[in-house]
């Protein structure tokens, strides 16, 4: 039981962390063409626009439950 769990919360929280990424960098390229390209291109500046921008702000937040599911999940499934 605790394996299907497991990989449930990790796909879930893959998906939630994929998807808060995605809408990080096209909130940016409707803002600023160049900061969208420097949130695909530059590893961490993700994290520098987010912090910067509401909207962003709360899409980290979804992005960290969507770690902390992916951690509580890979716990589960060992």
């Amino acid at each position: 039981m605790a394996h299907s769990v497991g990989a449930i919360l990790i796909i879930g929280g893959m998906a939630v962390v994929l998807l808060s990424q995605i809408l990080i960098g096209i909130h940016a390229f409707a803002g600023n063409p160049v900061s969208g390209i420097m949130c695909f291109v530059m590893p961490f500046y993700v994290l520098v626009y987010a912090k910067r921008h509401s909207a962003g702000r709360a899409l980290m937040r979804a992005w960290y439950a969507g770690l902390a599911a992916l951690v509580a999940g890979v716990f589960l499934s060992t």
